[in-house]
């Protein structure tokens, strides 16, 4: 399968390979390989390399079988929770099932576009046999298994699309009814991406509630009710060659793309180059050529003209054709955690609960020049990352750091870059630092990709529980290295060469007009 393996595999102090294929079985044996990663060695040998193994002629069935052995105590708790998680998912069968048949090969995907069969696949955990058909999970069987019924799933163009033709003449009130639907799909073939160097891929879209999957996770619910270490989520998903990835391009979060899951199975073996390492990724230019693919089949193919029609899919459940609703208590609710602030700015009540006030602060304190050097180019609500900017600042009085404007950039940057920065930037908006880990931890987004992180508070006094539960760490600014007007911190995460550049807006509104919230 090879997603997750490799992480897996260095924590052990024993792990052994046999694979048999035609009548013929090799085998790699390796001790204490998580030493060798914590005191950052060259990786060994194995046992059979050391002494000139070579295979040998069986009469044993194809196949590979993997031996593996954990330490009792590692040196790293992060590891050891990751480790207990995925052991936990061992022990559940309907988890590890839903594991493997939509993030492995298990979940082969020609079943789902009729282009081949299935293989057999036996599983057992700790001796006992787990029951798993082959072939991709999908949204139409998830519901079903809900619901206990396929009553209103359809098929876009071979059905739901003579349907609607068929119920155009009826009364307004009639029609909407007579058009809801449960689940609606379509397999789409040979999609061309991109124009230069192109890929092919087979689609397959799904519309349904999001309350239908949530539903469905239920039964992934760990033993303390509260947490879960898998659950299926609606987006847009990779997948090559008819192997699922895990892989998320973009999570489907803008309001406008709630009800739908869409896998791309890329078929050009091509793509495999473009994977990261670890395989938690591909190149940001084609993620945004697949996004900008699948945005455009869900306009052209009806699925977001007909999202109305789709049971669940509008957030207030029909609310808004209630009389007796009053839409501002909802909103009241939230606001009573806010306070007055008086400044000479628009926004006036604070702290930002919502990332939409997070963009909107960080907006009117560029126009104030309290920001200095981002010019917006694009901000989107539904692409993978928010905003993309120039960073253009010239060297002046104004934007040098001194013990007067401690958002400035240090001087000796300056000299070194001729006086002047200038760079395209990618800028992710918050409302605090943790909630940048809930992208990451899905596969939403690369943190490596991000330019600068804006949020309204990094709760520094919670670093040393930050360092201990992700291993990142969080520090103030860097003057002497720093070349981004108005960052207040930064992040040592691990999969980043260089620190991330942090903008805390608490920070700037009490540096600035003394906010003291």
């Amino acid at each position: 399968m090879g997603y997750g393996f490799t992480f897996v595999a260095f924590q052990s102090e024993y792990l052994q390979i046999e694979s048999t294929k035609n009548g013929r079985k090799a085998s790699r044996t390796y001790k204490n390989l998580y030493k060798f990663i914590y005191s950052a060695s060259d990786i060994p040998n194995s046992e059979e390399e050391d002494l000139d193994y070579q295979a040998q002629e069986v009469s044993e069935k194809n196949g590979t079988k993997i031996t593996i052995k954990f330490p009792l105590i590692f040196p790293d708790e992060v590891i050891e929770e990751s480790l207990s998680a995925t052991f936990r998912i061992a022990k559940s069968n309907e988890t590890i099932k839903a594991v493997l048949i939509t993030q492995s090969i298990i979940g082969i995907l020609d079943t789902v576009f009729k282009s081949g069969s299935c293989f057999e696949f036996i599983l057992k955990t700790s001796g006992r046999p787990v029951l798993i058909e082959t072939g991709y999970l999908t949204v139409r069987q998830v519901v079903k298994s809900v619901l206990n019924s396929e009553v209103q799933f359809y098929d876009r163009p071979n059905q739901y699309e003579k349907f609607v033709e068929a119920t155009e003449n009826l009364p307004i009130h009639t029609k909407e009814q007579a058009r809801k639907v449960i689940v609606l799909d379509e397999i789409i073939d040979n999609v061309k991406i991109g124009i230069k160097n192109p890929l092919y891929a087979r689609i397959l879209i799904s519309a349904t509630s999001k309350s239908h999957i949530n539903q469905y996770n239920e039964k992934f619910r760990n033993e303390d009710s509260i947490s879960y270490d898998f659950a299926l989520e609606h987006g847009l998903w990779l997948a090559i060659c008819g192997m699922p990835t895990s892989v998320c391009l973009h999570p489907f979060d803008h309001s406008n793309y709630l009800p739908y899951t869409v896998i791309v199975d890329i078929k050009d073996t091509s793509i495999r180059k473009e994977l990261d390492a670890g395989r938690k990724g591909i190149s940001a230019y084609r993620m945004k050529q697949i996004s900008d693919q699948v945005f455009e089949l869900l306009k052209q193919r009806n699925f977001i003209k007909y999202r109305g029609y789709i049971v669940g899919a509008i957030s207030n459940n029909g609310r808004g054709n209630d009389p007796l609703y009053d839409p501002k208590q909802e909103l009241y609710h939230i606001f009573k955690d806010k306070k007055w602030f008086n400044s000479i700015l628009t926004q006036k009540y604070f702290p930002p609960l919502e990332e939409q006030e997070v963009i909107s602060l960080f907006v009117e304190l560029v126009s104030q020049k309290t920001l200095r050097g981002y010019y917006l180019k694009i901000l989107s609500g539904y692409q993978v990352y928010d905003g993309l900017y120039e960073y253009q600042l010239e060297q002046n009085n104004e934007t040098e750091y001194s013990d007067k404007n401690y958002l400035g950039i240090y001087k000796n940057i300056f000299n070194a870059n001729g006086g002047s920065l200038k760079k395209e930037i990618l800028i992710e908006f918050k409302q605090e630092l943790s909630d940048i880990y809930k992208d990451i931890n899905s596969n939403r987004k690369n943190i490596s990709h991000i330019d600068i992180l804006v949020v309204w508070d990094v709760k520094f006094k919670d670093k040393e529980n930050l360092q201990k539960d992700k291993g990142d760490i969080l520090t103030q600014k860097d003057i002497t290295a720093n070349v981004f007007y108005g960052v207040t911190h930064q992040l040592l995460a691990g999969s980043r060469q260089h620190p991330l550049p942090i903008i805390e807006l608490k920070k700037i509104l009490e540096l600035v007009f003394n906010y003291q919230g």
